[in-house]
């Protein structure tokens, strides 16, 4: 600093440029003094107006200041530099700072001329104060609007401070209302949680006096004379309660609490009964029966008893209730008044509020139908009671007529098994001259018409007492209508009449239905029709209806067309019915009139519908459709004329044991002759004991069961024989055949249940035990046929094929084919004995093989098997 000061002002110091101030020393300092200044000059303005331009950023054309500030800003520099150069020669700086600062002007100049409209067109201040002064104005018009809005606001808010007060009164009112409902809704809950009136009315009174908050509510009935008592009762502490504990349980006012000698006056309308003490009398009620609750009054509200212009009595019967105020609703049952409902205030006069007499009316409403719906309990009660004991009673009627549908089905079919089976034996004797032939044929004849009637009489027995259910089969519905125009064409063709079967191209083969109501209604209206007409033509006709067709159940559609004599109108409403016969019927003189109701109820039990039409003089036609399922392929059997009769055993035949087991020494006396006769080696027994012991010692192959026999019947003898064969561990079991005379499905079922193989229906037909026999044991006969190269031939009633092995599983084929192959008969043989009884054919035909060493014949049935099995 002394070095710079020595410089400045001491002539005798170096100054290197000091040339240019021609070294007086006066001179460079006033240049040093005045450029310093204008230097400090120049920095305060830009200052200033950096800082102002901070402060009010709202300021116009800040963008000017700026420029302006920078220019001096810079101006100020260039001084400073002056300074510099007058002891270092920094030139070029100074030169950068000039040519910046003229920069910066040039810039503030354009911007000037482009900014000069804009500050042309400020307002100058005596416009500015004319705006001021105009907005002063519009300043106090402001200020008066604001002050009449303030005014206005101020009343609007009073206004809704004063609608806040009602919102929130209305808001308590409500809530209080919300309260009062729910109360009622509870009141109601409670007496629906019980059907019972004791606790309906205990609750409805104790809930209901919290719900209004009163001092006591009561349930008041009439008697059928319009007196009445009081039922239950809720009363607030501190009151003295109408009914004790022991009266409110019995539902009987308590007589301590009633002055017997108050109000005895004439004139006075309410009084309480004094010969009784039991139960307050209202006269006016009773006189009016029901006053102005009958006449339709919802409630009736008083608020203070004292200004209500009472009776002086009834004023002092009020005061020994201690009340004050009262609320009474009348409870109707129906359109029936059964009661009333009464709250009552005790401490002093209450002012009811709608929502609380809304309330009471509602609970007394719903009281109303609590006690319908506790009455018609009642009578639901009693009326169930009622039919259980009518029930008992029709099931042990139903009970008792089926025990005597059983039993007489017994004592009917029993003799008559004997007249047939006789009849059928003296048929087979051809020594009998040819007059005692055809008295046999007649009571053959009359005994299978008598038959007939007694099979429908119970069967339509057993379909009123709906013991008849379906029992469906897999079947060939071709064969069975075959065998219907077989069994028909004869009697048909001897009436001169034409017998037509039509079946459609869509008709199933194999379906699985029940067969035997279904051929039952076809020979029903088949021999109907053929039996009424004289000349023509009965057809058959049988289609599937497409349209019809119901998941996995087809509908088949028959019809059975005569041109017989027709049917009236009037008769065609009555046919259809129980022994309800036509005219025609009844010039025939036969029938009972059950074939057609007994058709009827066998297509409605196969889903099915039956219809007529007819036109008098031209025939009749019945139609009916049938549900049936798609059925499984049943093995061809050759079906031999039932004209052929059985001479006796094919030869090669195995010895057949037969056992009879049958108490009834007719039926044991038929069945002997018949069996004996054909070579069969018979034993018999009278009990099933004698049954169960011949099987253990004699081991017959099939056993004829009698299934009512004395010391043990035939169920009980066929449990045991299967329980020994099983702890035995039998292979073969014994063939037992039930043999049954009653009517009903369910003792047979019983009977399979048991262990029954089968069972036939007494009366039995020769042909139809010799079938079973075949079907179970597999026994060939010999038949009377009129070719004599069969006569001695055994019937060909079954053919081995490759579908015939589809009965067995694929690897019990695959073993066999492995035996055959190794011509092991032993092995062979052991797999043979696997199969089933129900297949015997094939087990004696592979049998029949295995004998003579076929074993080619067996590879050639199995080998498709197994390639089909490796295939797969």
């Amino acid at each position: 600093m002394n070095e710079l000061i020595q410089t400045l002002f001491y002539p005798d110091r170096y100054i290197p440029h000091g040339h240019c101030y021609l070294w007086q020393t006066p001179l460079v300092g006033l240049h040093v003094v005045s450029n310093a200044l204008i230097a400090i000059a120049y920095f305060s303005i830009p200052a200033l107006l950096f800082y102002f331009v901070k402060k009010r950023r709202d300021v116009p054309f800040s963008k000017a200041f700026m420029l302006a500030g920078a220019f001096i800003t810079f101006c100020g520099i260039g001084h400073l530099f002056d300074i510099w150069t007058l002891w270092f020669p920094a030139y070029w700086v100074a030169g950068f700072i000039k040519a910046a600062t003229a920069l910066i002007s040039c810039i503030t100049a354009i911007k000037l001329v482009e900014w000069l409209p804009q500050f042309l067109a400020l307002r100058s201040p005596a416009d500015i104060e004319a705006l001021n002064q105009q907005l002063q104005v519009e300043i106090a018009a402001k200020n008066q609007a604001y002050t009449e809005m303030e005014k206005r606001v101020g009343e609007r808010t009073a206004e809704l401070s004063s609608a806040n007060t009602q919102l929130q009164a209305s808001q308590i009112l409500l809530e209080k209302m919300a309260d009062r409902e729910r109360a009622t809704a509870q009141v109601i809950q409670q007496m629906r949680q019980s059907l019972d009136v004791e606790s309906i009315f205990r609750a409805t009174t104790q809930e209901l006096r919290r719900a209004v908050e009163c001092d006591r509510v009561i349930i008041y009935r009439f008697n059928p004379d319009w007196s009445g008592y009081i039922l239950a009762e809720a009363v607030a502490p501190g009151w003295r309660p109408l009914l004790s504990a022991e009266a409110d349980q019995a539902a009987v006012s308590e007589p301590a609490a009633w002055n017997a000698n108050l109000l005895s006056q004439e004139r006075c309308i309410v009084k309480t009964l004094a010969t009784d003490e039991s139960w307050i009398q209202d006269t006016y009620l009773q006189s009016t029966q029901g006053g102005l609750y009958r006449q339709g009054i919802e409630y009736l509200p008083v608020n203070d008893i004292y200004t209500a212009n009472f009776e002086p009595c009834y004023i002092e019967l009020l005061e020994t209730l201690q009340a004050r105020a009262y609320l009474i609703v009348p409870i109707f049952a129906g359109k029936q008044l059964w009661g009333l409902l009464a709250s009552y205030q005790n401490q002093g006069p209450r002012e009811w509020e709608d929502t609380e007499v809304r309330m009471v009316v509602q609970v007394g409403n719903q009281l109303g139908v609590a006690i319908q719906q506790a009455e018609l309990l009642s009578q639901t009660q009693q009326q169930a009671e009622e039919l259980q004991v009518a029930k008992e009673l029709a099931d042990a009627a139903s009970r008792a007529k089926s025990e005597f549908l059983a039993n007489m089905s017994h004592e009917l079919r029993t003799p008559l098994n004997a007249i047939l089976g006789f009849a059928q034996l003296m048929d087979q004797d051809s020594s009998l001259p040819e007059r005692h032939q055809n008295y046999v044929r007649i009571v053959n004849n009359s005994g299978e018409h008598l038959l007939g009637l007694i099979n429908n009489i119970l069967e339509m027995s057993k379909i009123e007492a709906g013991k008849t259910v379906l029992s469906e089969v897999d079947f060939d519905l071709h064969h069975l209508l075959n065998s219907l125009s077989e069994m028909l064409l004869l009697k048909a063709t001897s009436k001169g009449l034409e017998l037509k079967f039509e079946q459609g191209v869509q008709v199933p083969k194999n379906i699985r239905a029940d067969q035997g109501k279904l051929r039952q209604i076809l020979i029903n209206l088949l021999g109907n029709a053929i039996k009424f007409t004289e000349q023509g033509t009965v057809t058959l006709r049988v289609q599937m209806l497409q349209q019809q067709t119901q998941g996995d159940r087809l509908t088949l559609y028959f019809e059975i067309e005569d041109t017989g004599p027709g049917i009236a109108p009037e008769e065609i409403a009555v046919l259809f019915k129980a022994f309800q016969q036509t005219q025609a019927g009844l010039q025939s003189g036969q029938g009972t009139g059950l074939g057609i109701s007994i058709s009827q109820q066998y297509v409605q039990l196969m889903n099915g519908e039956i219809t007529v039409r007819s036109v008098v003089g031209k025939g009749s036609c019945f139609c009916f459709t049938v549900q049936v399922k798609p059925g499984q392929s049943q093995p061809e059997k050759v079906v031999r004329s039932t004209r052929q009769s059985i001479l006796g055993l094919a030869p090669n035949q195995p010895h057949y044991r037969i056992l009879i087991a049958e108490d009834n020494p007719t039926n044991r006396l038929i069945l002997s002759h018949l069996l004996s006769r054909l070579g069969f080696d018979l034993r018999e027994a009278v009990t099933g004991e004698e049954a169960l012991n011949l099987w253990k010692t004699w081991q017959p192959d099939l056993i004829w069961m009698d299934l009512r026999m004395p010391v043990m019947d035939g169920y009980e003898a066929t449990r045991r024989i299967r329980a020994e064969e099983q702890q035995r561990g039998l292979d073969k079991k014994t063939v037992i055949i039930a043999l049954t005379a009653t009517a009903f499905a369910d003792q047979r079922q019983i009977g399979i249940e048991a262990g029954c193989d089968d069972f036939v229906s007494k009366p039995f037909r020769a042909t139809e035990l010799l079938e079973k026999m075949s079907e179970h044991l597999g026994v060939q006969y010999r038949y009377d046929d009129a070719d004599p190269e069969l006569a001695n031939a055994p019937p060909v009633a079954w053919k081995l094929t490759q579908e015939a092995l589809s009965v067995m599983p694929t690897p019990w084929i695959a073993q066999l084919h492995q035996a055959a192959a190794q011509c092991s008969d032993e092995q062979a043989s052991g797999l043979i004995q696997q199969i089933p009884a129900v297949h015997h054919e094939l087990s004696k035909a592979l049998s029949q093989l295995t004998a003579v060493f076929q074993f080619d014949q067996i590879m050639t049935l199995t080998r498709p098997w197994i390639e089909r099995g490796g295939n797969s």
